[in-house]
């Protein structure tokens, strides 16, 4: 996959992801029709369903706020036959009938129940829709639209509140798969999207995902449907030690810390200054992690003791046994260099997209390892903290001494960014509006720290922002960019998808989006300039997305990053 080493790929992935978020009013569906059967990756292409080379949705999240953990979900699995095109009536490899596609979700249920050792049921309830069109090569322009179609008729189908735990009116995981007659049309491709209110993703009933038994694939998928992002890409270094990146494997892989803390299944101990001994337990047993800050919010390590399953799931990766040191950037991707999520390697050193050696894991008479090992910040390349020694206790735990260093200040960019400075207007800043319609304010009322904000109210929709142009840049170096936003009556919907945020003007580069009524949030970016200019906006609205609402920013931060290769 190659690299997407420059501002113009980065451009053009967000722009293709933005492209994914396809809403339409629901329309007249089928009856109720539902099997209860207890019972990814997104690299789509007809041919190979979830799993093929090429990634459908590149943007973190799909926007969703990471779920909180329950003891069950619900997701439907849809067979979408045409007016012409029964599931039944196909006659080669693959699913042809609801006894197949029931097998395979149990074994999609087991996995998941392993993934959370036990903590967490994923039940997959099969139903039917039936398409008003005959299979062929244009029954629908693109994947946007058949997935529009099949999405309504899901709603009109099942009790939305049933698979909708997070409440937002959207249905939490359909995985569809059509009834193709081994055609592998353009519109029925794979991977993970939100339409017409269902978040989902689609494979043909003889996909090589599918012919395949790739269970790995299907439950890559189902994590992205509820908020789950890709591990995989030109600078990952994780490959086997998650599913999602390696989610061909038979049997399946396993989750990271990272993933799990994300789904509220592990809730790290975090670490404090100074010298600590730190005892883990293998995650092949159960789940166990500790996180150590540093002085950026979006920027933190995790670490756990993770041991190859000798057997089973997660069986099929080499035979590593020994403490894994993750460094977690918030903002960024597995496309970007310093990357979403890396693994530092026990002697300094692992290359951008290389799985990762035995010796790359931290543990006692390790010969690659030297002590103490320093992990450092992306921000400047302080010093985070240090593993002084290792040692195991027992069959499964690691003991660890660990020294936390103090926080080195984070150095700030941006001109003005608490917005207390000014005579009549907030300096180095300036109001900016597609329309003349909205209200600009330097706000003494309100603010997140000291003792003002700016703020902006739209009655009508806009575009609306606070800007602030940045000169003397390095093209091509990373920089984050972030800002604290809070809130008011914002309104986002199917044609205004993207509310609040922060964003590099110009382009597509933003982070991701804030609606409703909220206190105070970090928003943050990450983006490489081509030019030694460029212009930063906190930001109410959107190209294509003119929303309502008052919004107020404070504490904007500028920092450049170091990569996590050099």
């Amino acid at each position: 996959m190659p690299s997407t080493s420059s501002l113009c790929r980065v451009l053009a992935s967000v722009a293709a992801a933005m492209s994914l978020l396809s809403w339409r009013p629901v329309q007249a569906g089928a009856t109720e029709a539902s099997l209860a059967e207890p019972s990814g990756t997104d690299r789509a292409s007809p041919a190979f369903g979830s799993g093929a080379p090429d990634h459908l949705d590149r943007h973190r999240h799909f926007g969703f706020v990471a779920p909180h953990h329950v003891e069950r979900r619900r997701g439907l699995a849809v067979i979408a036959d045409f007016a012409d095109s029964r599931l039944e009536d196909w006659q080669g490899p693959g699913i042809d009938n609801a006894g197949d596609l029931a097998r395979q979700l149990r074994k999609m249920e087991a996995h998941w129940a392993w993934l959370s050792r036990g903590g967490e049921a994923f039940q997959w309830n099969i139903i039917r829709v039936t398409l008003p069109v005959n299979l062929s090569a244009d029954a629908y322009p693109g994947w946007a639209e058949y997935r529009d179609a099949v999405g309504a008729l899901i709603r009109a189908q099942v009790d939305v509140a049933k698979y909708d735990l997070d409440q937002d009116g959207v249905i939490d995981s359909a995985w569809v798969i059509a009834s193709n007659q081994g055609m592998n049309y353009d519109y029925l491709i794979g991977g993970a999207s939100s339409n017409a209110g269902v978040n989902l993703f689609v494979d043909t009933q003889d996909s090589l995902s599918v012919v395949s038994g790739a269970t790995g694939n299907f439950n890559h998928e189902t994590a992205h449907t509820i908020g789950i992002p890709d591990l995989y890409g030109p600078y990952e270094t994780l490959h086997y030690l998650t599913v999602m990146s390696d989610s061909w494997a038979l049997p399946p892989q396993d989750f990271t810390a990272y993933e799990r803390s994300l789904l509220d299944w592990v809730a790290p101990r975090r670490l404090a200054r100074g010298s600590q001994e730190v005892r883990l337990s293998s995650s092949r047993r159960g789940m166990d992690a500790v996180r150590i800050d540093t002085s950026r919010p979006s920027e933190y390590f995790l670490v756990e003791y993770k041991r190859r399953p000798q057997a089973g799931f997660g069986s099929r990766a080499p035979a590593y046994d020994g403490v894994v040191v993750y460094h977690v950037l918030e903002g960024s991707n597995q496309w970007m260099d310093p990357p979403l999520l890396k693994l530092e390697a026990a002697d300094g050193f692992i290359a951008a997209d290389a799985a990762p050696d035995l010796d790359d894991f931290l543990f006692p008479d390790n010969p690659a390892m030297q002590l103490p090992r320093v992990f450092r910040s992306y921000f400047g390349g302080a010093e985070v903290f240090r593993i002084n020694r290792l040692r195991t206790t027992g069959r499964d735990g690691m003991r660890v001494d660990v020294q936390v260093a103090p926080r080195v200040p984070p150095v700030n960019g941006m001109v003005n960014g608490s917005f207390e400075r000014g005579l009549d207007s907030p300096a180095g800043w300036q109001a900016s509006a597609w329309l003349p319609t909205s209200t600009f304010a330097w706000d003494a009322a309100v603010s997140r720290k000291g003792r003002r904000s700016v703020s902006i109210s739209s009655g009508s929709p806009n575009d609306a922002s606070w800007v602030q142009t940045q000169a003397q840049l390095v093209p091509g170096q990373a920089y984050e960019f972030c800002g604290w936003i809070r809130g008011e009556d914002i309104v986002t919907g199917p044609g205004a998808q993207i509310g609040a945020n922060v964003s590099v003007m110009g382009g597509f580069v933003l982070s991701e989006s804030l609606s409703g009524t909220f206190d105070w949030k970090q928003a943050c970016v990450i983006f490489r300039p081509e030019a030694t200019t460029a212009t930063l906006a906190c930001r109410l609205g959107f190209f294509g997305s003119t929303v309502t609402g008052r919004m107020w920013c404070d504490d904007m931060t500028l920092a450049p990053l170091r990569s996590a290769f050099d």
